[in-house]
């Protein structure tokens, strides 16, 4: 099944964070896991290090919004081309997608390094993102920014005692759009209101 609108972001932002590694004196390019929300010990097992990813917002991009109508033989890589057919439709209604991605670590040397990573993946500016369109057919580079770089260090309790967890948090925009098929179907237009003037809604009598 294609993945629509958030849906292949999410992806793309995991599969572009996938394959980060880091080293100390008694490992070295140990991998490290993408998870989507902070990993449950009930549900998987914690192995430090790991980043995990959170959608905290969807912001409508209204300053970068544009009116119009465009043509394309696939509803903007939505449906299959057959033969001369062509599509027409509103310009795609433009958000900014809000995530948070975190890296979670025990040791200092795996914090610093998944720090200097994490900032070379987001870099304030010239950030971009691989996204496939819902066919699979062509790939859009999203742009992405960094917001926001905050160091979020604390100590939790465990199974084990109270034991030190070193975080970095960055706060990372990627310019997006609602694809026009999506948008179509999400706000559908009323053309026409009928009133039944001899049955009233349960509750309710003619007067």
């Amino acid at each position: 099944m294609p993945n629509p609108f958030v849906i292949a972001e999410d992806l793309a932002l995991k599969t572009y964070l996938a394959g980060m590694t880091v080293s100390d004196e008694r490992n070295m390019g140990r991998s490290v896991q993408i998870w989507f929300g902070y990993p449950d010990v009930e549900i998987r097992e914690q192995k430090f290090p790991f980043v995990t990813i959170d959608l905290l917002d969807i912001v409508p991009a209204n300053d970068r919004q544009m009116q119009g109508r465009i043509y394309d033989s696939d509803f903007q890589g939505t449906t299959a081309i057959s033969g001369s057919s062509l599509y027409g439709y509103d310009v795609p209604v433009a958000y900014d997608l809000i995530y948070q991605v975190t890296s979670h670590s025990r040791h200092p040397r795996h914090d610093r390094a998944l720090a200097i990573q994490l900032l070379q993946k987001f870099p304030s500016k010239y950030g971009k993102l691989a996204v496939p369109n819902q066919l699979g057919t062509e790939t859009a580079y999203r742009s992405m920014f960094l917001d926001g770089y905050t160091k979020l260090d604390g100590v939790e309790e465990d199974t084990g005692g109270a034991r030190r967890i070193l975080r970095n948090a960055l706060t990372v925009r990627v310019i997006s759009e609602m694809s026009p098929y999506v948008a179509a179907t999400a706000i559908p237009v009323v053309d026409e209101v009928f009133l039944d003037k001899t049955t009233p809604p349960t509750g309710y009598e003619m007067v």
